[in-house]
Order: structure tokens, then sequence, then C-alpha cells
């Protein structure tokens, strides 16, 4: 679409995994042109083969294209063209270099030695264009002592001090599902390239971003650094308790594995809940009579509302509180999220169509948490075939002759299917429900998703 922001903006996508390569797809939702280089070799998006996320695929089965048909890769990199180059050979090194003069922004996210070695780190890249934007994202930063260490989730959260604050009262730490910090380094880069666009736009001049995941972690640690800093006081471990409020944790609530959330945080909210499980007598009642009282009897608060709420359905339970004024909320699984009445009047979940060579057919995915007034953002195309854009890229952008493109294809430079990689085997999902991997298995998905 014409309107949208970022229109006539190149984004270079060298980036694997998560973090980066999500933050890319959110630049292409809002009219980027994100082009993601990958290899035939090894596959630098990763997702593309499962990586550490061992699918999924349709019904567990990789199928004769698996590299196209993983649903991670397909949310990570949607609406991004797909180049490839074997940056282990020197002409896939210079046909990149090429590229990034044509381009604004370069995302990575290797550990710091890796660009230097292809001469591609912010000092090289201002001589090739003055006035580009470089996000570096890595563990740990480029400086400091821990700067060329690797990161990945179960290591690099604990040291961002979340370990002191999640999970269970007298119990071992916890690290935050499947790396929170992934989507708050995401979301980080996007205000970061955000910010250095308009620095370009007023100066003239480009910039190198040097995003650190372990201090976006330690940043949204607000209260308890500051409890500290203030306090000299080390917070603990609560659960989904509080410190300072009760009740105010996750209730039981009628059928296998369902909750309810509540947390009141004041007089009113109190005495609303109180009226709403039937126990009017209870506003009054001297062991509760204020917060500080509460807290100390949360354990039996706790049982008292739980008997209310194990009767009651997750959803009827919350919005039985919510009309009362007391903050609450179903907990909601995978099935849940995508057919939540809210979410979906909301339009949250694009339907995305995958080609059909693929057989992956017609799927929701997820969408943006924003909406702007002034133009749609539209449903994106799936991720990319792998090396789709290489003719565009090549021919069309760089200028090279049929023969040249040939030579590099010839050359293994390029190509358009993985070199050296086994069709993956994924656990069937009847053996990961034995094995307590899975929650729960639903048959009946595609006609709860509406994409029979």
């Amino acid at each position: 679409m014409s309107d949208l922001p970022l229109k006539g903006l190149r984004v270079i996508d060298l980036s694997r995994v998560f973090a980066m390569p999500y933050a890319a797809a959110f630049l292409a939702d809002l009219g980027a042109e994100v082009i993601k280089i990958e290899g035939c070799r090894f596959l630098g998006a990763d997702t593309r083969l499962g990586g550490p996320f061992g699918g999924p695929w349709p019904d567990d089965v990789p199928g004769e294209l698996h590299w196209e048909r993983n649903g991670v890769f397909h949310v990570l990199n949607r609406g991004k063209r797909s180049v490839t180059l074997d940056l282990n050979q020197t002409a896939g090194v210079e046909a990149l270099r090429k590229l990034l003069a044509t381009s604004d922004v370069v995302i990575e996210n290797f550990t710091p030695r890796v660009m230097r070695k292809f001469g591609l780190d912010y000092p090289n890249l201002r001589n090739i264009r003055s006035d580009i934007i470089m996000v570096s994202n890595t563990g740990y930063g480029h400086t400091g002592p821990f700067s060329n260490y690797g990161a990945m989730a179960a290591a690099l959260e604990p040291t961002h001090g979340s370990g002191a604050f999640i999970g269970y009262e007298g119990g071992a730490p916890n690290k935050i599902s499947n790396s929170y910090t992934d989507f708050l380094a995401s979301w980080t880069a996007l205000y970061s390239v955000m910010a250095a666009l308009l620095y370009r736009a007023r100066t003239g001049r480009g910039l190198w971003i040097d995003l650190a995941m372990y201090q976006v972690g330690a940043a949204f640690m607000g209260e308890g650094l500051l409890d500290y800093a203030f306090n000299g006081r080390v917070q603990r471990r609560m659960g989904n308790r509080h410190e300072a409020y009760a009740p105010h944790n996750s209730y039981p609530c009628r059928g296998k594995d369902r909750w309810v959330t509540i947390a009141v945080t004041d007089e009113h909210e109190w005495k609303a809940l109180c009226s709403v499980i039937g126990s009017p007598e209870l506003a009054n009642d001297p062991r509760f009579v204020d917060a500080p009282a509460r807290v100390e009897k949360r354990d039996t608060l706790d049982a008292i509302v739980a008997q209310w709420t194990s009767s009651l359905d997750h959803y009827a339970a919350a919005h039985t509180l919510q009309a009362a004024g007391v903050p609450a909320g179903p907990v909601l699984d995978a099935r849940d999220v995508f057919t939540d009445p809210h979410l979906v009047a909301r339009k949250f979940f694009d339907h995305v169509q995958h080609p059909p060579e693929t057989g992956v057919g017609r799927r929701p995915q997820l969408g943006r948490p924003w909406r702007f007034s002034a133009f749609k953002v539209p449903t994106p195309a799936a991720g990319p075939r792998l090396g789709e854009a290489n003719d565009y890229v090549f021919k069309e952008v760089l200028g090279l002759s049929e023969t040249e493109v040939a030579a590099m294809a010839e050359q293994e430079i390029i190509g358009s299917a993985p070199v050296g990689t086994r069709v993956p085997n994924p656990v069937p999902a009847e053996e990961q429900l034995r094995l307590g991997r899975l929650a729960a298995l639903d048959r009946n998905y595609r006609k709860r998703l509406g994409i029979e």
C-alpha cells in the first residue's frame, strides 16, 4: 500500500532465530522492503528447519518442501523477500556489500566478531553507505567482559535478574516461557530504528544501534531494582502473589487446567469481591480489615475465593468479577487465544494463504497489537520461499547479467533449496502428549479455526 509509513525503505535482515527476525517482520508490516539474507548450506533463519523450536509443521508432517512449511518461520518472516548468499565465499560477501550500498537499514544478531570477520561491522558499513542504520543485537553488547558470550534464553534471563522474581516461594528460579527477552528486544529494536530514521532525516547521518538483550532484560526489572536502590531490599519469588495486595492469585475454575486470575488492589475492589462471591460479611471481618491484614491471611482468603471460582467457567468468573469492578481475567491456553471473542472482534489474527506447492493452505497467525487511524496494515504474505528474490535482487537491484547470476548459482553462492540437510523427524503429537510435552491435543482444531 502506498500510504504505509515505511514505503520505500529497504531493510537487509541478516538475523536468525527469533528476536530480530520478528522485529524485521514488523518493519515489513509497515511497508518496508525487507530482504532476508539466507544460506543454502546453513539456513540462517534456523526456524526453516525447526531449529530450537522443533517445528511446528502442519499436522507434524515436514513434507517434501519441509524448509518452506515451518509455522514459526512464517510468523517471523511474513512479508519479506528471500535472497540466498554463501557468505563463506568472497563473491557472496561482495554481493552483499553491493546490496547494502542500496539499503537503508541492516539488522544482525551475530556475536561481535562475526561482522568484523566479514568486514561488515559499522565502521566498514559507513564506507559502503554513509547514512546507513545498523542494528546489532547481541546477548551482552559489543563492550564489557561478557561481550563475546553467546546467549540463549535459559542462560541469559537469570543474568538480568528475572530469576530472582519469577518462580514460587521456596522454589527454584524460573525462566519466562520461551524467552520473553526476545520479545523485549524485538520491540526495543523497532523503536530504536524509528528513532534512528528520525535522526537521519534531521541530520543526514546514519548511526549504529548496539542492542544488548542483557540490558533490555534488566530494564524491565524496574520495581525490584528500585527497591534495592532506595531501600536495600532484595525481593523474593512469590509465584502469582503480591507483596502488598490480597487476594492476588490464580484460582481454579471448572474443567481441567482452567483458571481465573484476580487482583484486588483497594478497598472498593475488596468489598465488591466479597459481594460477588456471596460473602458480603467478609468485608467487615476483622481478620481482613485492611490490605496488610489480608496479605497476612492470604492462604485463608485464597481458599475462600477458590471455593467460589471452582464451580464456574473461567470466562464466566472473569466476566462476573469485571462487571462488579474487580480486575480479573481468564487464563487462556493456545486454543483459547485463537478463539477468544475479544481478539477475534479486534481482528488480531491474520489469515494467511500459503503457496499451494507447500501444502500449508490458509492458516491464522499472530497479527499486530496496534491499529492506526490513517491507514490499514494489510494481511501480509507468508514467509518467502528460499531464494525467491534472487533474480529480483541480483538482476533488477544490482544490475547483474543473466550470465553472472547463472555463474553464482553454478558456484553455489546462491540457490533455492537447502544443501546437505536432512528431513526433520518430529516427535509425533501423541507421543509428545504421553511424555507430558503437550497439555492437550485438539483433533478438531481445523474446524475450530475455520480453516477446513
